[in-house]
């Protein structure tokens, strides 16, 4: 249990980390930001939007965590989907 509970840790700090990064990137944060649609789409919201680090951090963690404890790979979830399009059309997928 303290095994994972420091790698919980240690893949937060690296979220948090991430986070920094591409909030300080201000001229790159407003192509970091996509609105979701379709079933992505949380109904209570009229716009409801992901960023770049919110794909990145959930991958991250699902690798990190994925890795040291192989037995929870298959029920690391997260809310995004690992797929990102930019405001200019760009695409990419993690995972």
């Amino acid at each position: 249990m303290a095994a994972l509970l420091e790698a919980v840790l240690s893949s937060s700090e690296k979220a948090a980390e991430i986070a920094r990064l591409c909030r300080d990137a201000e001229p790159l944060f407003r192509l970091l930001v996509a609105e979701k649609t379709g079933s992505d789409r949380n109904q209570r919201f009229s716009h409801d939007f992901k960023t770049l680090a919110d794909v990145l951090i959930q991958e991250v963690i699902r690798h990190d965590l994925g890795a040291k404890f192989p037995e929870l790979r298959g029920h690391i979830g997260g809310e995004e989907s690992n797929e990102f399009t930019n405001v200019n059309g760009e695409w990419g997928s993690w995972g």
